[in-house]
């Protein structure tokens, strides 16, 4: 009997330690306050990076981003000898991709203002 409860303890704690996980959370933009290795090791590499006077760094990434642009159109028509007028409107949504700055200060993190958008890995 005590055998089987031991067993029946061993396996419950070899379930719960595969439950356990060593991951970070993924951040799906950079935020004010990360630091600097927190941002090389969430988004990679930056493109280029430029000293400041003021000590720290300005680190260039390149965002995405939805645009929405509004369309539409109006007018008449002649069908069978009746006029009729029409009206058309629709959004149309366009990814757009560039390069921006993201400001650190000269003790390692991010400052405002910071980029929106999601950055974009090669």
């Amino acid at each position: 009997m005590k055998i089987r409860y031991t067993v029946l303890a061993a396996l419950g704690l070899c379930l719960m330690a595969g439950c356990a996980s060593n991951s970070k959370p993924a951040y799906a933009s950079v935020m004010a306050g990360m630091s600097r290795n927190n941002l090389r090791f969430y988004f990679g590499e930056p493109s280029r990076v430029e000293p400041t006077a003021a000590g720290g760094e300005t680190w260039y990434y390149r965002f995405s981003s939805w645009q929405a642009q509004p369309t539409g159109s109006s007018g008449t028509s002649d069908d069978f000898g009746q006029q009729t007028s029409y009206v058309s409107a629709s959004v149309d949504f366009s990814k757009h991709i560039q390069e921006l700055p993201v400001h650190i200060s000269s003790d390692g993190f991010v400052i405002e203002p910071v980029p929106k958008g999601k950055v974009v890995k090669d």
